[in-house]
């Protein structure tokens, strides 16, 4: 199953559904209907596993000045860590309020920075910002996110050689 968002496509081949979960158009299937809530990108769900997945590309070469300096200032300061981790609890809440969370969820971003020296970091930093935010909840069965990854498209190619992410020509976006 083919999602794109904007021009940049990730091909989930072995999903068993997969959705843009950050659907606005009010007479799509997959409209959520609760503008006010964050959101993914993505919701993928595999056989053992849901995946939400958040995809921002800075590194987009359409990408204008504003937009690129908004975002390595955010991504500086903190707030950018802040809305991802948003995104991922509030998706969080909408999939377990419609009662389709019954298997592990893994966080994963596809953030196109050339310098995937940022990456590791920004994971964490995400990390650290979702419940239960790096304590011990020992009355906790489970935890909201298995795990908390970001990869830029180099990176995400290699660790997930079944779902290649692309940039894809105009003319190909429909």
């Amino acid at each position: 199953m083919k999602l794109r968002e904007r021009d940049l496509e990730i091909d989930f081949t072995d999903a068993i559904d997969a959705i843009v979960f950050d659907q606005m158009k009010s007479n799509k299937p997959n409209y959520h209907g609760v503008a006010e809530m964050h959101r993914v990108d993505f919701v993928v769900e595999l056989e053992k596993a849901i995946l939400f997945v958040e995809v921002k590309d800075p590194g987009n070469p359409r990408a204008q000045a504003e937009g690129l300096e908004k975002f390595y200032g955010e991504l500086r300061n903190g707030t950018l860590g802040d809305t991802f981790a948003a995104k991922f609890i509030d998706t969080f809440l909408y999939r377990w309020a419609e009662d389709l969370l019954h298997k592990p969820v893994h966080y994963i971003s596809l953030v196109t920075l050339e310098d995937s020296e940022l990456l590791p970091n920004f994971s964490d930093e995400i990390a650290r910002k979702l419940p239960p935010k790096g304590k011990v909840m020992p009355r906790w069965k489970r935890q909201l996110a298995e795990n908390c990854q970001v990869f830029n498209i180099d990176l995400w190619n290699q660790s997930f050689p079944k779902w290649p992410a692309m940039r894809i020509a105009p003319a190909e976006i429909a």
